[in-house]
């Protein structure tokens, strides 16, 4: 094995072939040119471990010789040979970056342990050149992954914002979906929550499944994918569940495809629920980065979700205890018994029939049954008075919105419940209370509860009067279009009223 590669430029020929006749007998491979123009090509184009070149020569000086062979090849070992007794040519090479320098007359000794030092050093320059190119590259890539995981963390954090930003389940679970699809840009995402009387898994939220499926899918716990991966609280990934020994027998979920993941849900250690995401849209299988996000969120989704759920459980105790006091007034006034139940058919209804969002749909149901709330703060002797009101009396009947108003305010999310309990006597010409509101200024769900409203207080006996015949309420509510009625309602109820009655 040769002790390294050498090419010496010297004018002399014979000084040539002395350096190689001895650096070869110590086992190095040397070639030579005594034309340093002719050397620079060769230098060009070969790789030496070292050049060893001669300080004065008739065609170009050492120095400028050394200077141009920096100038393409910055790295070279360069040993310079001086045969004068003065060393400042030596030492202007030795500070331009020569590596040393041999004297004439040679020791041979001292020339082979120049040379093994100096090609030690060039291979000790290229390993560490290749270490810091190494750790440099290695810098580099750890640099983005930590640009990645913070972008990752950045977004597993704004997410967690924006899943949390409501308490209502429905909103919850839209926005977890929508966060994920847009951010994995995948196909199918799915949410199943865990019936804890059945414990069954249903589809309550998803993206990309059809009806039927959202419909019809039943899990119990350890059965499929889903019931697998909820009762083990095991998160999986698979590239292709086609060729996945474990979960390619269990797929019995239509919506498992090609390549998935599955995280369980998880509180407390109580299983909640299961997230699936199926099919990237670029056809690409899921990757550890895509499984490690999913799984940076899944406690947060975890947490909102049980919110959510606890506040539904909330909202429906105060539903129920406010529904209560509304039933406590119709009972012990069995003039207006069944009277909420009543409003509120009439006005879905009218609802149902005029188009409304089922949103706005829910809000005039509940403020149908709890419209006559305030009434609860109302003297008995006023509400069962079988004579006519006195001014005062009916001032304080006239208060009973706001008394509802005063009772539910705590309810925040009641707020657009409120609105319509508050509003539901206010008429379209305006002269109604409490705050004379008037045409397009009252909710329209305010505006059909009044219709009807006043057309089952009109059919219902009252301790001042007796009920109006059915035929009779109708002519009523038509003598009030545009007045006490928004005209639009009135011409829908009167459409409806014939199939209500024979409802009734």
């Amino acid at each position: 094995m040769s002790e390294g590669k050498i090419f010496v430029i010297d004018d002399e020929l014979v000084m040539c072939e002395l350096l190689r006749d001895l650096l070869q007998e110590r086992g190095f491979e040397v070639s030579y040119v005594t034309n340093p123009l002719e050397g620079i090509e060769k230098i060009k184009k070969e790789d030496f471990d070292v050049i060893v070149t001669d300080l004065k020569m008739p065609q170009i000086d050492g120095i400028s010789l050394i200077k141009e062979i920096f100038s393409f090849l910055p790295d070279a070992i360069i040993v310079v040979i001086t045969g004068y007794p003065s060393f400042e040519t030596v030492q202007t090479a030795l500070k331009m970056g020569a590596y040393n320098y041999i004297a004439k007359p040679f020791n041979i000794d001292e020339v082979s342990f120049i040379m093994k030092k100096a090609v030690a050093f060039r291979y000790l320059n290229i390993a560490n050149k290749k270490l810091i190119k190494d750790i440099n590259e290695h810098n580099e890539k750890l640099e983005e992954k930590v640009k990645e995981r913070t972008a990752e963390l950045g977004l597993i954090y704004k997410i967690t914002q924006d899943i949390t930003s409501t308490l209502k389940l429905d909103e919850t679970l839209t926005v977890i979906i929508e966060r994920i699809t847009s951010t994995l840009r995948i196909e199918m995402c799915s949410i199943l929550l865990l019936d804890n009387k059945t414990q069954e898994l249903t589809i309550k939220a998803s993206k990309g499944l059809t009806e039927d499926i959202i419909k019809n899918t039943r899990i119990k716990m350890g059965e499929k994918i889903s019931g697998w991966v909820l009762k083990n609280k095991q998160d999986v990934l698979v590239e292709d569940i086609e060729k996945d020994p474990l979960f390619a027998k269990r797929n019995q979920e239509k919506y498992y495809t090609h390549s998935f993941i599955s995280i369980p849900l998880i509180i407390k250690d109580k299983p909640i629920g299961v997230l699936n995401v199926n099919n990237k849209i670029s056809k690409e299988p899921f990757n550890e980065n895509d499984f490690r996000f999913l799984k940076g969120i899944s406690q947060s989704i975890s947490i909102a979700i049980e919110n959510a759920q606890l506040y539904t459980s909330l909202e429906n105790t105060y539903l129920n205890t406010v529904s209560a006091l509304t039933s406590a007034i119709d009972i012990k006034d069995h003039y207006t018994h069944s009277h909420s139940e009543h409003v509120t058919k009439y006005a879905l209804a009218i609802a149902k029939e005029i188009g409304l969002p089922e949103q706005e749909i829910c809000y005039i149901k509940q403020a149908c049954q709890l419209h006559d709330l305030g009434k609860i703060g109302i003297n008995d002797t006023i509400l069962s008075k079988t004579t006519k009101l006195t001014e005062k009396e009916w001032e304080e009947i006239k208060k009973h919105p706001l008394k509802s108003v005063d009772i539910l305010k705590p309810l925040d999310f009641l707020k657009e419940v409120i609105t319509l309990v508050e509003q539901h006597h206010e008429r379209y010409d305006g002269k109604g209370y409490p705050y004379g509101l008037k045409g397009e200024e009252i909710k329209i769900g305010a505006r059909i509860i009044a219709v009807a409203d006043s057309f089952d207080a009109m059919t219902t006996e009252r301790p001042y009067r007796k009920a109006l015949s059915l035929q009779e309420a109708i002519e009523e509510i038509k003598r009030n279009k545009g007045t006490q009625f928004d005209p639009n309602i009135v011409d829908v109820f009167l459409k409806i009223v014939p199939k209500l009655i024979n409802y009734d």
